[in-house]
């Protein structure tokens, strides 16, 4: 009984990832798929502790500002693809620093509709209903004791030098966005590369020590979802079976490598949100970007900031 209780989070992760893939599937509209919901749930659910510094309410609050602006400046802001993908990502790292929490995955939540050129309201229904179900599951969690209640204990007001790190990290991400852009390689600067980038970037981030194990991580994950999608669709299996069957293969290697990177598990499901013809080049882009971004996470940290 013992040893069922502690699977729990992650059956509950694989029923989310089934119920909004099944969703999508059977009303045709790819854009109910949230790849970041892969990453709230496994950082929320199925790590062994609580992965961010942030509230519940904060974090329903966070995604929903992100992708409410993101959808905003799609239809609004009249600039190429390209430079709204910068905007969006400058806008990103503002208001993650506002938010005085350690909640990067809002970062992709404001990227994500601008990369895909998102204008639909689906996408806000489902970014809020997912948030909430995987916050639902983890309040069900706390209430029978088999994971710890966490506490919010909100960072200190951001500073002069905050902004200038945050004037940094996107400036350095704009220099992989708008080749990848212009180059038609998107994915290299896909959202949840952007949220790893801006966790790299943090003065104790693993990425410092880790950067070949991140990135046969991120490998794994889009290698994963994109040769599950690519199998599955061509026997005719409905798409919430590779979804869920991608999110168990990617749990278990990070139960396995101890390694629990919430934007690892996003990537494995954008897999599910791309054409079918960008499969074959999704994981080249996926490693190049991490790769890329490791690089230049590792310059944003040894950046000396002007002092407040």
């Amino acid at each position: 009984m013992l040893a069922f209780k502690k699977q729990i989070p992650l059956l509950m992760t694989l029923l989310l990832t089934g119920l909004m893939t099944g969703i999508a599937g059977y009303l045709k509209n790819p854009e109910i798929i949230f790849p970041e919901m892969a990453a709230i749930a496994v950082g929320s659910l199925t790590a062994p502790r609580f992965a961010w510094n942030v509230s519940k309410s904060r974090m329903l609050l966070c995604i929903m500002c992100c992708a409410v602006l993101g959808v905003m400046i799609v239809r609004f802001l009249p600039l190429s693809a390209e430079f709204q993908l910068c905007v969006a990502f400058f806008a990103a790292q503002m208001i993650f620093l506002c938010s005085r929490t350690t909640f990067a995955p809002m970062i992709s939540a404001l990227v994500l509709p601008v990369m895909l050129q998102t204008e639909s309201v689906v996408y806000l229904i489902s970014a809020f209903s997912l948030t909430v179900l995987v916050l639902l599951c983890r309040i069900f969690l706390e209430k029978t004791g088999i994971c710890k209640a966490f506490s919010y204990q909100p960072l200190s007001p951001p500073d002069k030098a905050d902004f200038l790190q945050a004037v940094l990290r996107s400036f350095t991400g704009s220099l992989l966005i708008l080749p990848a852009m212009l180059l038609d390689m998107r994915f290299a600067a896909a959202p949840p590369l952007l949220v790893a980038f801006t966790e790299f970037c943090k003065p104790d981030s693993p990425a410092e020590k880790k950067k070949l194990s991140i990135l046969l991580l991120m490998l794994f994950c889009a290698v994963t979802g994109a040769l599950c999608r690519y199998v599955f669709t061509v026997l005719l299996f409905p798409v919430w079976i590779p979804a869920v069957l991608t999110i168990l293969l990617v749990c278990l290697m990070m139960q396995k490598t101890g390694m629990f990177l919430p934007p690892a598990a996003a990537i494995s499901i954008l897999a599910y949100l791309i054409p079918e013809q960008a499969l074959l080049w999704f994981p080249v882009q996926i490693a190049a970007g991490t790769a890329i971004l490791l690089y230049l996470s590792d310059l944003c940290r040894q950046k000396k900031t002007v002092p407040a």
